[in-house]
């Protein structure tokens, strides 16, 4: 009996308390709605989770709280906010993206980085304001084709993007010997070799390099776009004039031995170097020297000869004898018509160079003779010399009585002289002879 007396106790103290707390007066009721921009995030309340946006909230009293959006891909948003008694609120919050954080480099660098035509700065570039999610980048650089790339952000992690840019046109590596020299493409000057020329427009361009002193050189290249070529020229030496005069002229010219001409002499495209000159004329004594010929020079070699000859008399018996010095012909001894001297008339040989010479003495029928003479300049050497007659019958001559072979002397209309044998001489009259000639060979 005493627990069901307990238990009805406990119930109508229960039952007092609540008519009590139906009885105290309430609070006036508070509304408070929510929006987002974008919609569907997540709100707490002071920590508590109260739903998705949008959302109204009708069982708050009055007070300050705390708001507290978050959504996926989007910064959380904190907003204080106070509710007063029996008003209704209502507050729309703006979530951020979250934020990416991209490095783009590009090589070469100081390129121009867009995103839907929107430049976000140029290469390298830290990027810090782009949105999570795939995005289409943009590089451009003069002097290079346009890239696109796509990246990804998807958390705060930072992206690393390595971009190489090809170029919208061509790259050419001139290099030269002798180095230095100036490189003008399609005409315009683009620097001195070694250099690396850029940004040369696709197809066919001239090449042209230029130095003092040397020849230039001139070529055309095919090029395509992002295409680098090496191009290494040997510049040959622009070749030089040498003008070679002689007083007097006529001078025989030789140039390292080989026989150029006469003077005045020019040589034109002489390749650059040290040559050996040499002038001669008879009568003059021979000049020689050393001439350097620079890259593109003009020399003027001036020889001023002096005369070194005398003169050679020479009288040959019999006449009719051929004079030959240092084995060159110079004359024939001869004598006046109808001389019955068997000795010549003096041969004048002029502009004999002077020094020791050979002279030599030759008719057919004698023995030659040699003599070595000394010819003094400006002065006259005489020379007499006697052949001795070599006995070869050259001659036959038949008269009434006899037959006569041997080698003719002397024949007029009276008689006809022979030597028959060594110094025998044989007078025949012409009236006894019935027949005379050469001797025919055997």
């Amino acid at each position: 009996m005493s627990r069901q007396i307990f238990m009805r106790n406990v119930l109508g103290a229960l039952t007092l308390l609540v008519m009590a707390a139906e009885a105290a007066p309430r609070e006036p009721s508070t509304q408070l709605s929510i929006n987002s921009e974008p919609d569907a995030a997540s709100i707490a309340v002071n920590h508590e989770i109260k739903g998705n946006t949008p959302l109204t909230i009708s069982d708050l009293p009055p007070g300050n709280y705390l708001i507290h959006a978050v959504k996926d891909g989007y910064e959380d948003h904190f907003e204080s906010v106070s509710i007063e008694a029996g008003l209704s609120r209502e507050i729309n919050l703006k979530l951020e993206p979250l934020q990416g954080l991209l490095l783009v480099r590009s090589e070469p660098q100081g390129a121009d980085v867009s995103r839907d035509g929107v430049a976000l700065g140029k290469t390298p570039l830290l990027a810090t304001t782009l949105p999570l999610g795939t995005h289409r980048l943009t590089l451009a650089m003069p002097g290079y084709q346009n890239k696109e790339i796509n990246v990804n952000l998807a958390d705060r992690t930072p992206v690393k993007l390595e971009v190489e840019l090809l170029a919208d046109s061509g790259i050419i590596n001139v290099s030269s010997e002798p180095s230095g020299a100036k490189v003008l493409i399609n005409g315009i000057n683009r620097g001195v070799t070694p250099c690396k020329i850029d940004r040369i427009p696709g197809g066919s361009v001239k090449l042209e390099i230029r130095e003092d002193g040397y020849l230039p050189h001139l070529r055309d290249i095919s090029l395509a776009a992002g295409e680098e070529q090496s191009v290494n020229i040997t510049l040959s030496p622009r070749p030089g004039k040498l003008e070679v005069v002689s007083i007097p002229d006529s001078a025989r010219l030789y140039v390292n031995n080989e026989f150029r001409g006469d003077t005045p002499c020019v040589l034109d495209n002489l390749p650059p170097g040290d040559y050996r000159i040499r002038v001669e004329k008879p009568g003059y004594t021979p000049l020689a020297r050393n001439v350097a010929v620079e890259k593109g020079s003009a020399v003027t070699e001036e020889f001023r000869m002096e005369r070194n000859t005398g003169i050679l008399t020479v009288i040959t018996a019999p006449a009719g004898c051929t004079v030959l010095i240092d084995g060159r012909k110079v004359g024939i001894t001869s004598a006046e018509k109808d001389a019955t001297s068997a000795v010549s008339d003096p041969l004048s040989i002029n502009d004999v160079m002077a020094g020791e010479r050979v002279v030599e003495i030759i008719r057919k029928g004698f023995s030659p003779e040699k003599r070595a003479i000394t010819i003094t300049q400006d002065q006259t050497t005489a020379l007499q010399v006697k052949l001795t007659r070599q006995f070869i019958p050259n001659y036959e001559i038949t008269t009434t009585r006899s037959y006569h072979k041997g080698v003719l002397e002397f024949a007029n209309e009276a008689e006809i002289r022979i030597e028959t044998a060594p110094g025998v001489i044989t007078s025949i009259p012409m009236k006894d002879v019935l027949h005379h000639g050469v001797l025919k060979e055997e």
